[in-house]
């Protein structure tokens, strides 16, 4: 953010709960006074108010605050937050979890300028790991309506099957029949699917899972960049599989945004905070 912005977040900053920048009352105080009392508080309010914004913009914990809140904004962090809040509590628990680890990986190859270029491996796979949760959670809540749904699907194709062995059907209605069972028969094939889908998201994040433990114990016990390499390497070749499955996938996720060009938000391993004191306009002190 530069000194403009800076200036302009000082000039309306406020604290949480005040309808109004309390700047802006000095500025009317001053501008009463030297209305009412003397000009001169007209270039008193001036040096004043130039030297609280300057002050104020040079702040490091203003700055800090003024950071966090433009990461905050960023379309990557937005994404993360709405993937990461739309889960249920044990799959978002899942995905905290994993976060911890891979940032504790991150960390040993950090300490390393060749193993650092790995760190975008790390990354890559927590966000399949968020997007495969989020997959897993839309197909489980199919699954939901095809477990409550199966009995009476099927005994409404008993029904029509034994409609459609009757002799004498009007053409026009056997036509109608023959449509509503192939409804049901397709929402048959499509409910199998999905749990075939299912089985296979729930394979994936438990190959993410291990492949990530076994790429931390390396990182801790062995040392060896060689062993880690390969292991990173195999993870990136899992990875691309997995994501080209996951993609494949939009008849059924079209509802969710599975882009994967989107990058995981950098403060997500690195351990920083990134969401800024809650704010409606400007920033507090």
């Amino acid at each position: 953010m530069n000194l403009a912005q800076r200036l302009w977040a000082a000039f309306v900053a406020r604290p949480l709960g005040m309808p109004i920048p309390p700047n802006f009352f000095g500025l009317v105080a001053l501008g009463l006074l030297g209305a009412f009392v003397s000009p001169g508080f007209w270039l008193l309010g001036a040096g004043l108010e130039l030297a609280y914004l300057t002050w104020l913009a040079n702040n490091p914990r203003f700055r800090a605050v003024l950071d966090a809140k433009l990461t905050y904004d960023q379309p990557a962090e937005r994404r993360y937050r709405s993937l990461l809040g739309g889960l249920e509590e044990d799959r978002r628990t899942h995905q905290r979890q994993l976060e911890g680890r891979a940032r504790e990986i991150v960390r040993l190859l950090d300490n390393d300028p060749i193993m650092r270029t790995y760190v975008d491996n790390i990354e890559e796979l927590v966000w399949l790991n968020l997007r495969m949760l989020n997959a897993g959670q839309a197909i489980d809540r199919v699954l939901a309506t095809a477990d409550h749904e199966s009995k009476r699907l099927q005994q409404q194709e008993d029904s029509l099957e034994a409609r459609l062995a009757a002799s004498g059907l009007d053409p026009e209605l056997r036509r109608s029949l023959e449509q509503q069972k192939q409804v049901i028969d397709a929402r048959q094939a499509a409910h199998q699917e999905a749990r075939v889908r299912a089985e296979r998201i729930n394979a994936e994040l438990a190959r993410i899972d291990q492949q990530l433990a076994l790429i931390r114990e390396q990182a801790l016990l062995a040392g060896d960049e060689k062993r880690i390499g390969v292991s990173l390497d195999a993870l990136t070749s899992a990875f691309n599989e997995a994501d080209r499955w996951l993609d494949s996938q939009r008849d059924l996720l079209g509802s969710l945004d599975l882009d994967e060009n989107t990058p995981l938000p950098s403060r997500v391993l690195r351990g920083a905070d990134a969401s800024p004191r809650s704010m409606s306009q400007g920033v507090s002190q």
